[in-house]
């Protein structure tokens, strides 16, 4: 008699647990990949909202559903596509350099969560020369101390 109650009360207890700590939904993130878009015709950007748990990764077997806004940038989207399920959302460019502020208002989260994406004419020149110049005073300054 005595298993039977401390099984069914570990029982409970462990449903209790699963249910606060892993389904129950604490967090809702936004993820933008990729963080930046380039102007080109090939370039485009994917924001997904994830329901996160007390541990902080994807709350098991559970979805949010999400509002998508554009704030600022509307003349730089050619074309803007919002899933069926309003999770993700797709955004491609049409050719000109800004900033697009997206604010996404999710069922489960409190506040709206403002996204800003930078739209750039090309990052890898710009980067290469960066890192270039870095390596440049990096072997000046190495020169300078031998």
């Amino acid at each position: 008699m005595t298993t039977t109650l401390l099984i069914i009360t570990l029982l409970l207890l462990s449903a209790l647990f699963l249910w606060l700590y892993l389904f129950n939904i604490y967090e809702v993130k936004v993820s933008v990949s990729p963080e930046y878009l380039l102007v080109d015709d090939k370039s485009k950007i994917e924001l997904r909202v994830i329901p996160l748990n007390s541990f902080g990764h994807k709350a098991v077997f559970r979805e949010v559903k999400a509002k998508f806004t554009v704030e600022k940038g509307k003349e730089i989207i050619e074309n803007f596509i919002v899933n069926d399920d309003s999770n993700k959302a797709l955004i491609l460019p049409n050719g000109k350099l800004g900033n697009i502020v997206i604010l996404v208002e999710a069922d489960q989260g409190l506040f709206p969560t403002r996204v800003e994406i930078p739209i750039v004419e090309n990052i890898e020149k710009w980067s290469l020369s960066i890192t270039t110049n870095l390596m440049y005073i990096w072997k000046t300054i190495i020169s300078d101390i031998w």
